[in-house]
């Protein structure tokens, strides 16, 4: 799921006295955003609040409000980041979390001021977009569906594996025979970059869900695919699911779940586990006999 944006939009949203943070971030919360997705900081004695998305238009309707509402203690600039600009500032927010119960996702950057959590272990990670750090709730389902199996697989299939980050996951749970593909050249790069932080090292591919062909079966798949790629090739991903072995699907929005449910019906799975988050969806399959 891990993609280069061509542009990201940053609206900056400004004030120099605490009311005026305050009421800044109480409007975002009124308008759907979440804490975690305002970035906070502070520069010459103003504190600041950033948002980021391709979607200019979402943007512009946020920077058009703020003018309205006419406030003086509070400025807002809106500016269009190249992929190489987004790229830093992806990186100064970016920080340590929780991928799973078990396991946290560090940046590499970070690996010497990391304390990991008591009993846990961690995955070091290296990227461009929030697909394949750990913070994306597909990423996060897909890795505890990973992690609750622990001991049930030896082998692996990542079918859209961006960073690598569930082909780690899954190494770090005992996989021995790890298969990862992906349509991105920059995703398999960070593949393998991904390999040689952590010292895990798995095969991996570039290579569409359409045109990938291989007469092995494995004993978990895991499709982190947009809900119509999943649709669309779900059979073929069936297919490389052993007998009784498990698939996990996720890049599921949780109005496509239904959706996606009644599509995989008709196939010989049986569904063990379905996990919802605030926006995206995952589900856990056996296949049967």
């Amino acid at each position: 799921m891990e993609r280069i944006p061509q542009s990201v939009y940053q609206l900056q949203i400004k004030s120099k006295n605490v009311q005026g943070l305050t009421l800044a971030r109480a409007i975002l919360l009124s308008l759907g955003y979440k804490d975690k997705e305002l970035v906070s900081s502070e520069s010459k004695g103003q504190g600041i609040f950033e948002l980021f998305n391709e979607d200019q238009a979402k943007i512009e309707r946020v920077e058009k409000l703020f003018g309205r509402l006419g406030l003086t203690s509070i400025k807002v600039n809106k500016r269009r980041l190249a992929p190489k600009d987004w790229l830093t500032v992806w990186k100064k927010q970016w920080k340590p979390a929780a991928l799973t119960k078990k396991l946290d996702v560090v940046p590499v950057w970070f690996k010497h001021q990391y304390k990991a959590r008591c009993g846990c272990d961690y995955i070091l990670m290296d990227t461009l977009l929030s697909f394949g750090t750990g913070l994306h709730e597909t990423t996060q389902i897909m890795a505890q569906f990973i992690e609750d199996e622990q001991g049930q697989f030896k082998s692996f299939l990542d079918i859209g594996t961006g960073t690598g980050i569930l082909s780690l996951v899954a190494l770090k749970y005992r996989a021995q025979d790890v298969m990862a593909i992906d349509i991105g050249s920059l995703s398999v790069q960070a593949a393998r970059d991904n390999m040689k932080a952590n010292k895990l090292y798995f095969k991996v591919k570039k290579a569409s869900i359409g045109k990938y062909y291989s007469g092995k079966t494995y004993d978990f798949v895991a499709a982190n695919l947009v809900t119509e790629d999943l649709i669309k090739h779900a059979r073929k991903i069936t297919g490389f699911v052993k007998e009784n072995g498990l698939l996990a699907v996720s890049g599921i929005s949780l109005e496509n779940l239904n959706k996606l449910r009644k599509s995989f019906s008709s196939l010989p799975l049986k569904c063990l586990k379905i996990s919802k988050g605030e926006e995206w969806s995952g589900l856990l399959y056996q296949k049967k006999m």
